[in-house]
């Protein structure tokens, strides 16, 4: 996605560098002959070539508005994914039964909680939060150039545990210690939940997911995958039976309508899964593509023929600024009503990616965490 102010040339040229030329060099070619050969026969009344240029505004605005529709659906879709991705590690941490510890007397204490900001929450009388965890950031807040601001206040390091998910091998993105209160149940699924989020996005963009989801689940859970045709479809079948199984082995009033919550929102996960599909499987229809692309390359060849008479040698100039607006707007239609390419105007899903795993990661009360996605070049991937 292009956040940068000012585009670079480099982007201007590839929408627009070579068809432009081509036009210029034609109107060029029709000013010479016109005033240096004498050819008068190479003008054409006005009146047609200025009718076409206004039927095809109309049709270049209907085709863009729907291609902005479809790239803005995309957006709204991932933006319900970092809710819902929230939503599901909250109801993983605050509804799956925590560990029972012992005091030195025998009776029950409670456990430390996932995060400093849970622990303070299930204190009967915890004090406030303190200021350096009350600027912890997500990874989300941006300025109006895309740069994603640093919130995070200092914090201690904590030492790292073992390798949960792949003992004596090192994870990538420095996965590190959680509190002791986190069940193996609540940090895989919410790791799983980070995964699905990746594998999504590569699914997405036909690329390689194992890469990506590695750190994020046990050795068998990633060999079950690898048989799988649609990766993120199988880490949800996953959660949900895990979630089932976990319900199973519990005795709890209430667990009934937390395994319901916490399937709904699993459901709302699949349907963006589904929603994302079929943006991706479904392009506009092509006449809407294939129409307006040729009526601009015929308009543009058809216009210096209309201008020559009154316009002269000013011809080529005229035909490039107008050469340059319609062809842009032809590029940018078909640019992006395709927003899972890994384009330039692309879904930033790398970024609301590792957004979801800032988030996650920081829930399960993690300190050392992989820094926001910065734009390169003006461009957020």
């Amino acid at each position: 996605m292009i956040v940068g102010r000012m585009l670079s040339w480099r982007i201007i040229l590839r929408y627009t560098g070579r068809p432009v030329v081509v036009h210029i060099a034609l109107a060029l070619a029709i000013s010479l002959g016109y005033e240096a050969l004498n050819a008068k026969w190479l003008s054409v009344p006005a009146l047609p070539v200025t009718l076409l240029a206004a039927a095809l505004g109309v049709l270049l605005g209907f085709r863009n508005n729907s291609a902005y529709e479809r790239w803005w659906e995309a957006r709204t879709i991932w933006g319900g994914l970092v809710n819902a991705s929230r939503t599901l590690a909250r109801q993983v941490l605050t509804f799956l039964p925590a560990p029972r510890a012992q005091r030195s007397d025998g009776t029950p204490e409670t456990p430390s909680a996932a995060s400093r900001l849970v622990q303070v929450a299930v204190q009967p009388e915890g004090p406030a939060l303190a200021p350096a965890w009350s600027k912890v950031g997500d990874g989300a807040v941006r300025d109006q150039f895309g740069h994603a601001r640093d919130l995070r206040g200092p914090s201690a390091p904590r030492a790292n545990l073992a390798t949960f998910l792949h003992p004596g091998v090192e994870t990538p993105r420095g996965i590190t210690s959680m509190f002791e209160g986190i069940t193996e149940d609540a940090r895989e699924l919410v790791y799983a939940q980070i995964g699905f989020v990746n594998a999504l996005r590569c699914h997405l963009r036909r690329q390689d997911p194992f890469p990506e989801i590695t750190p994020f689940f046990r050795p068998s859970v990633l060999e079950a995958l690898r048989v799988e045709q649609n990766v993120p479809a199988a880490i949800l079948l996953w959660m949900g039976t895990r979630m089932r199984r976990i319900y199973s082995d519990i005795e709890h009033p209430e667990k009934v309508y937390m395994r319901v919550s916490m399937d709904e929102t699993l459901t709302e996960l699949t349907n963006y899964l589904g929603a994302c599909e079929r943006i991706k499987n479904t392009p506009l229809p092509r006449q809407y593509d294939i129409l307006p692309h040729a009526m601009v390359r015929a308009y543009l060849a058809m216009l210096p023929l209309g201008v020559v008479a009154d316009l002269g040698v000013l011809t080529p100039l005229v035909t490039a600024i107008i050469a340059f607006l319609f062809i842009a707007l032809d590029a940018v239609g078909r640019d992006v009503e395709n927003p899972f390419e890994d384009a330039v105007s692309d879904t930033p899903m790398t970024a609301l990616c590792r957004t979801i795993e800032i988030n996650l990661r920081q829930m399960l009360g993690e300190s050392e965490l992989p820094p926001p996605v910065q734009p390169k070049d003006g461009l957020l991937y």
